[in-house]
C-alpha cells in the first residue's frame, strides 16, 4: 500500500446511471439552426446521449489564477439554453435576455433568474412557477406550457431534471476546469474545504458551498462556474446505489477522493461492501490519466482500488504514499504531523482530520501544488460545525459538531477530545444517529460505552435509539432541545468543554445557538 500504482484499465467498473428514475445521460447537442427554428416555432425534443469524452485539465491548459481574481459570471443566452437542453421556447417577451442565476427552489429565485420546475417524489416544482415569477424569475424550464399572466419565457422540455443536468454539463464544457470530486461516509465537507484551500494557492477555485452535495446541489454548483475558474471542487453525497454514478457522469472529475467507508446509509444497503461499491462509483468514472485518492487505513481500500483505471494514491497513519508521522495534539488546540518531510499544522482536532488533510495534499500535488504550499494553506482551514470551538458568556466552551453524526464520526470526535490537553471537564450533549438500519442498536451501544469513558457528564435527547445511547453512556435522558440547553447551563462550569453532536435531523444546532447567544 506504500506505492503509487496503476490499476489495469480492464478493472474499471461500468457506470450505470440511476437516481430517482432520472437518466444521467446528457442531451445531444443540436445544430444552431435547429435551435433557432425551435426558438421561433416552439416545440420540444430531447435526445439522450453521452457528451464527448475529450477533456483537458485546466492546470495544463491555462495559467493558474489566485483566489482574489475579479470574475465575470458565465452568462447564457436563451439560444444557448435551448441548444443545451433541447427545449422549445414558448411565449414570453424576454427572448434577448441572458441568464447567470439558476434555481430549483422558488424561494431563492433572484431577479432575472432561470427557474427549473423539478418533479420530485413529494414536491412538484410546477406548483411554484407563479411564486418564482413573483420573486423575479425571467424564465422557467417546465415540462408543459402553463397559462401565465406574465410574459415570462417558458422553456418546454420532456424532463426538467435532464435539462438541469444538460445545462450544467454545457457550462462545465465551456469553462473546462480541473474537477476534483470528494465522497465518503465521513469527512467530505472538511476534505472539500481543505482541497479548496490548497488549490487556491495556484487556481481560481469554485467549490460546493455548505453541504450542497445532492442531486440538485451538484449541478447548481456547476452552473455557478465563471470564465476565470480553473478548478472546481465538488462534494458528492448519496443514499442509494447509483447516486454517485449519476453525479460523477455529470461532473467528469479528473481526481476522485473517497475519505472512508463507514456505517451511515446502511439502512439502504445489505452490506458495507455494497455501500463501498456505491461510493466507488466515483472511481469508475475517472480517466486513466486521473487520480484516485484512497484511505490506506480503510479495510475496503483493496476493493476500491480495483474499481478504477486511474492512478491510485493512498493516505493514512498505518501506510500510504501520504503517510502521517509524528502526530500530536497542540496545546492551544488543533494538531500537528509531518508527511514526506513537511510539517503540517491544523486548526482542527483529531486523527480523522489528519487523514482528510493527507487526502487533500495528495489532490493538491497532482494539480501542481507542492506539499509545502499545501501545508501553508491547511494551517488556516476551519470548518463550520465541525469540532468548532465557540465561547459562551458563562465561561465554558461549546465544541460544535452538530451538523451530522455517524458511529465513526462520533467516535472520532470522542478520541479527538480524549487526546487533547485537559483543561476543565468534558461534557457532551448527544442525540441519535440515523440511517443505520440493522446496525442501529449495536452502534448506539458502542458509542454510548465510549462516551461513558471519555466524558464527565452526558445528556442524550430522547428517542428510540436515544434511550439505548443514554443507557450505555450512563447519561441523563432529556425530552427535547430546551431541556438539553437547561442541562448544560446547570452542569457546565467555567473552563469546561461541551461537545454537541447528533444526526442533522435532531437539530442540535439550535442548542448551540442558544448556548452561544451574546
Amino acid at each position: 500500500m506504500d506505492v503509487i500504482r496503476r490499476i489495469p484499465a480492464g478493472a474499471a467498473s461500468e457506470v450505470h446511471d440511476a437516481g430517482r428514475g432520472q437518466e444521467a445521460a446528457l442531451p445531444r447537442q443540436r445544430s444552431r439552426l435547429d435551435a433557432e427554428r425551435r426558438l421561433h416555432h416552439g416545440g420540444a425534443h430531447l435526445a439522450a446521449d453521452r457528451p464527448d469524452h475529450g477533456r483537458r485539465l485546466a492546470h495544463h491548459a491555462r495559467p493558474a489564477l489566485g483566489r482574489g481574481c475579479d470574475s465575470t459570471q458565465v452568462r447564457l443566452t436563451l439560444l444557448e439554453i435551448l441548444e443545451a437542453t433541447g427545449g422549445g421556447e414558448a411565449g414570453g417577451t424576454q427572448v434577448g435576455n441572458t441568464f447567470s442565476t439558476f434555481h430549483t427552489d422558488s424561494r431563492e429565485v433572484k431577479q432575472g433568474g432561470l427557474f427549473f420546475a423539478l418533479r420530485g417524489a413529494e414536491m412538484d416544482g410546477h406548483r411554484f412557477t407563479e411564486d418564482a415569477i413573483a420573486r423575479g424569475a425571467a424564465a422557467l424550464v417546465v415540462e408543459q406550457k402553463a397559462e401565465l399572466a406574465s410574459g415570462v419565457v417558458q422553456i418546454v422540455v420532456p424532463s426538467t431534471w435532464e435539462a438541469l443536468y444538460a445545462l450544467a454539463g454545457h457550462v462545465l464544457r465551456r469553462v473546462r476546469p480541473l474537477v476534483v470530486a470528494v465522497t465518503g461516509s465521513n469527512g467530505k465537507t472538511s476534505t472539500k474545504e481543505m482541497v479548496w484551500a490548497i488549490l487556491a494557492k495556484r487556481f481560481n477555485v469554485l467549490r460546493t458551498m455548505g453541504n450542497l452535495n445532492t442531486e440538485t446541489g451538484v449541478p447548481l454548483t456547476m452552473l455557478g462556474l465563471e470564465p476565470e475558474h480553473t478548478a472546481l471542487v465538488l462534494e458528492m453525497g448519496m443514499q442509494h446505489a447509483g447516486d454517485i454514478a449519476r453525479l460523477a457522469a455529470l461532473a467528469r472529475p479528473s481526481v476522485g477522493i473517497i475519505t472512508n467507508i463507514g456505517s451511515v446509509h446502511m439502512e439502504f444497503f445489505k452490506s458495507q461492501e455494497d455501500l463501498a461499491r456505491a461510493k466507488g462509483e466515483l472511481l469508475a468514472t475517472l480517466p486513466q490519466d486521473g487520480l484516485a485518492v484512497l484511505n490506506a487505513d480503510d479495510r475496503f481500500f483493496p476493493l476500491l482500488a480495483d474499481m478504477t483505471a486511474a492512478r491510485v494514491v493512498s493516505f493514512g497513519f498505518g501506510g500510504g504514499v501520504f503517510r502521517a508521522e509524528g502526530y500530536r495534539t497542540r496545546t492551544g488546540g488543533g494538531s500537528q504531523f509531518s508527511v514526506r518531510g513537511v510539517d503540517v499544522r491544523l486548526m482542527l482536532d483529531g486523527r480523522h482530520q489528519v487523514r482528510n488533510a493527507l487526502a487533500a495534499l495528495a489532490a493538491g500535488e497532482f494539480a501542481g501544488v507542492p506539499i509545502a504550499e499545501g501545508a501553508e494553506a491547511l494551517e488556516h482551514v476551519a470548518v463550520e460545525h465541525r469540532m468548532e470551538v465557540l465561547p459562551t458568556k458563562a465561561g465554558f466552551s461549546i465544541i460544535d459538531d452538530a451538523y451530522n453524526a455517524s458511529p465513526e464520526s462520533m467516535l472520532a470526535a470522542f478520541e479527538a477530545l480524549a487526546e487533547s490537553p485537559r483543561r476543565g471537564r468534558l461534557l457532551a450533549v448527544l442525540g441519535e444517529m440515523g440511517e443505520l438500519g440493522a446496525l442501529a442498536e449495536e452502534s448506539h451501544r458502542q458509542v454510548g460505552r465510549r462516551a461513558a469513558e471519555v466524558f464527565d457528564a452526558v445528556c442524550v435527547l430522547d428517542g428510540d435509539s436515544g434511550r439505548i445511547l443514554a443507557q450505555s453512556a450512563r447519561a441523563e435522558l432529556v425530552p427535547d432541545r430546551p431541556a438539553a440547553v437547561a442541562w448544560v447551563r446547570r452542569n457546565a462550569r467555567e473552563g469546561d468543554r461541551v461537545l454537541v453532536k447528533a444526526s442533522h435531523g435532531i437539530r442540535l444546532d439550535d442548542v448551540v445557538r442558544q448556548l452561544t447567544a451574546p
